[in-house]
């Protein structure tokens, strides 16, 4: 059976005042969260690489990213996409520091074919107490997503996908950061994007939206 992940982060939030704890929580996949783990058939942090996990509360949809693979001076994404091309994606994206002592950053982007757009308004506007942090040789990071584009304008909402409608495949991707320019990743090898095998669905409402997801290597050698 998966067990709660018990590695936490202890960290001052805000101005210092109140105490908050990160744990990326497992015990409940594919009950009342959605989980993608990564390799294929790990359970938890003892043997993981990457862990994904979405739960929705209201209008928000609750993500929590834990991964080994990346380091700092580095970004990772996770990829929301109608099809299994890398391309018209809306993308929640972490950055670290090279400096771990320090906090990263969260955003939302818009992945096309040839670049990569970072959202700045639908970043400011719809994400709630995002982190990103350096713990123990391994990244976290996540935040409270609000799954509703209508206060944006009319550019930023046209290059975001309603994800609480339709079904999506998932890509996980990483890269270099220099100088504060964030890096292609890879197209091969084990440093290559990784996609679900079968779309997801990410209604409040629907069983399948706690769904286990299995995954498969993509642009891999």
């Amino acid at each position: 059976m998966a067990q709660m992940l018990i590695t936490s982060i202890i960290l001052l939030c805000g101005l210092g005042a109140v105490l908050c704890i990160h744990v990326t929580h497992v015990s409940d996949c594919g009950t009342a969260r959605g989980c993608w783990r990564m390799p294929i058939g790990c359970n938890d942090a003892s043997d993981c690489e990457t862990m994904i996990t979405w739960k929705h509360e209201h209008r928000h949809l609750i993500l929590e990213i834990e991964s080994k693979n990346v380091a700092p001076g580095q970004w990772l994404g996770v990829g929301f996409s109608k099809d299994t091309m890398m391309g018209n994606d809306t993308v929640f994206e972490c950055h670290f520091p090279n400096d771990p002592t320090k906090y990263g950053q969260v955003f939302l982007s818009h992945n096309s074919a040839k670049n990569n757009v970072l959202l700045e308004t639908a970043s400011q506007l719809l994400i709630r107490d995002g982190y990103a942090e350096i713990v123990d040789g391994k990244v976290m990071c996540g935040g409270e997503w609000i799954l509703d584009n209508i206060h944006l304008d009319t550019t930023e909402r046209s290059l975001m996908h309603v994800i609480s409608s339709g079904r999506y495949h998932l890509f996980f991707a990483f890269g270099d950061i220099d100088n504060g320019v964030k890096k292609m990743h890879s197209m091969a090898g084990k440093n290559a994007p990784w996609k679900t095998t079968d779309d997801v669905r990410f209604c409040q409402r629907c069983s399948s939206s706690f769904a286990n997801v299995d995954l498969k290597p993509d642009f891999k050698s």
